[in-house]
């Protein structure tokens, strides 16, 4: 089990906009060490190499490309009490003064994290985040933004220190089923210092740039199970939000 919840941010030209997502993930039993005290890097290595499947989720902003403010990661063997769950992290609250904990029992483990802007404020963003992972557990809703197979595939080329997005002919040919038959999709071009800025104040420029190429929002853009982002110059794919490689 893979439970996290995450304060995050999205700039939206002048406006951010700040929220709380919350994700469940089921294991097999054989992901996980039989103690997980065992394992200092389990909580790492699952968060970020082996989430699991997701199977419920509570969320305020759309997934991807968000900043994270602060987060809640907890992994444990699968099964595991709820109330077993509650009472560790109430357990670990008083240890939150520091930048960053990671905690762990034979059953759990946690680890907790803020930004530099945060600090002063840990235990107040623990208990927030605690509640809302809490909820995510003993009320789940199943999820929505991830549960499709993503069909919008972004072309991305890197040349002459630019970088070039446009749609895959299957997906500019589908989406005018949508939107109509003059439909025509745009052509972004991006020089690399421009991308490299952009990406170091708002983290994601798929998100910017999606909504301009597909013609949808990304909440309808998740809906759809989110996007393709082939790497024409490097020969890769990935998934987006999740920015997995496939």
């Amino acid at each position: 089990m893979y439970l996290t919840a995450q304060r995050v941010r999205r700039i939206k030209g002048e406006r951010a906009e700040v929220g709380v997502n919350a994700f469940l993930y089921q294991h097999e039993e054989h992901d996980l060490p039989d103690d997980l005290k065992d394992d200092k890097n389990v909580v790492d290595r699952v968060a970020n190499q082996n989430q699991g499947t997701l199977v419920a989720e509570s969320v305020d902003l759309v997934p991807g490309g968000n900043s994270v403010l602060s987060f809640v990661d907890v992994v444990g063997r699968e099964g595991v009490n709820k109330e077993r769950i509650r009472d560790f992290l109430d357990q670990n609250e008083p240890d939150v003064d520091e930048f960053t904990i990671t905690r762990s029992a034979p059953d759990l483990a946690v680890r907790f994290g803020i930004t530099y802007g945060l600090q002063g404020q840990e235990v107040r963003e623990y208990r927030a985040l605690m509640e809302r992972a809490i909820h995510v557990l003993e009320s789940p809703e199943p999820p929505r933004w991830r549960s499709q197979a993503p069909w919008m595939e972004i072309c991305r080329e890197s040349r002459d220190n630019q970088s070039r997005f446009s749609l895959s002919a299957e997906t500019s040919n589908r989406l005018k089923k949508i939107h109509g038959a003059t439909w025509a999709s745009a052509r972004v071009s991006v020089d690399r210092q421009t991308t490299e800025n952009f990406e170091f104040i708002h983290s994601d420029l798929i998100q910017h740039i999606a909504p301009m190429l597909t013609g949808m929002s990304l909440e309808q853009i998740a809906a759809h199970g989110g996007l393709i982002i082939s790497d024409i110059s490097i020969g890769k794919k990935l998934k987006w939000p999740e920015l997995k490689e496939i």
